[in-house]
């Protein structure tokens, strides 16, 4: 019934005006915003000449893209996938545990159960180099300013690629 209503010529027709028209539309996609695109920044974390021993780095582009990176004990953080453009830069450190048996253990003090040394399974041994998570003896403290976007002062342009970013606060 349809090919009484449409001839051959006019199936060519529109089949032109949708090829023309289709890499305008795939140009265009669903806005300037390209949410894979990302960059590594790598760094170290320091406050007053000392480097932080655990918390978060946080990066905030114009458009909302975030992404976060661990710091490590040695003050150094990797975000393999940073959202490009002008980023807000937070760090963030977790307050000690107000438990006695966690602070003496945290310090090296010995005060509470031992910490367990990996996963068991039974019958099986513990793969070589597992273990419990390595926890700092010590927490850095850092003023709580840098924990929100709007009082941090912190900035970064991020680029396509690999690149430094070290931290002082």
């Amino acid at each position: 019934m349809i090919s009484q209503i449409f001839s051959p010529a006019s199936y060519r027709f529109c089949a032109m005006g949708l090829l023309l028209c289709s890499p305008l539309l795939f140009a265009t996609g669903c806005g300037g915003v390209d949410y894979k695109a990302r960059g590594i920044v790598k760094g170290k974390v320091k406050t007053g000449g000392k480097s932080l021993t655990s918390g978060n780095v946080m990066f905030v582009n114009k458009e909302g893209i975030s992404a976060s990176s661990s710091i490590s004990a040695d003050g150094d953080y990797t975000m393999t996938d940073a959202p490009l453009g002008d980023c807000t830069v937070t760090v963030v450190v977790n307050k000690l545990p107000m438990d006695p048996n966690v602070k003496g253990r945290l310090s090296g003090k010995g005060a509470g159960p031992k910490m367990p040394d990996g996963p068991r399974m039974p019958g099986a041994e513990a793969p070589a180099g597992m273990s419990a998570a390595s926890m700092p003896k010590t927490i850095v403290p850092i003023d709580e300013k840098f924990a929100k976007p709007e009082t941090s002062g912190l900035k970064f342009t991020v680029i396509k690629g690999e690149q430094t970013y070290n931290i002082e606060l």
